[in-house]
């Protein structure tokens, strides 16, 4: 499996809310890091703190989330992909381009840097610090 397939996986087993092919895929140490000055903002460090983080990003959205994958690229050294995200809470939505970096190492991956297109709109869906 190439490290773009890993993050694929990664995607599908989020999207069918399947938390065991999604934890498999990950480095038990794994650092997750969220942009902007919100209440959802910064790095989460291992499995069990990044699934506290997403159910509470799936409680404030009522399970109001996309992410549509538009492309994963591989490199050497990372691999990166393109998706658009849409949240929505309390009737406000936010539609957002982002590029998220990972780094694998042994067919798990080990660190995603979330790049939003627009840091402020994510700043105002969940308040700020």
């Amino acid at each position: 499996m190439t490290d773009a397939d890993v993050v694929r996986g990664m995607y599908d087993a989020l999207a069918a809310a399947d938390v065991g092919a999604f934890t498999a895929l990950l480095d038990p140490d794994i650092e997750w890091t969220v942009p902007g000055r919100h209440t959802l903002s910064g790095t989460t460090v291992g499995i069990p703190a990044l699934l506290a983080h997403l159910a509470d990003v799936a409680q404030r959205t009522g399970g109001q989330v996309s992410v549509d994958v538009k492309d994963v690229l591989a490199g050497s050294a990372h691999t990166t992909s393109v998706v658009d995200v849409q949240m929505t809470v309390d009737g406000r939505t936010v539609q957002d381009h982002q590029v998220h970096l990972f780094e694998l190492r042994d067919g798990r991956i080990t660190a995603v840097r979330e790049y939003h297109g627009d840091e402020r709109a994510f700043d105002a869906l969940f308040g700020v610090l």
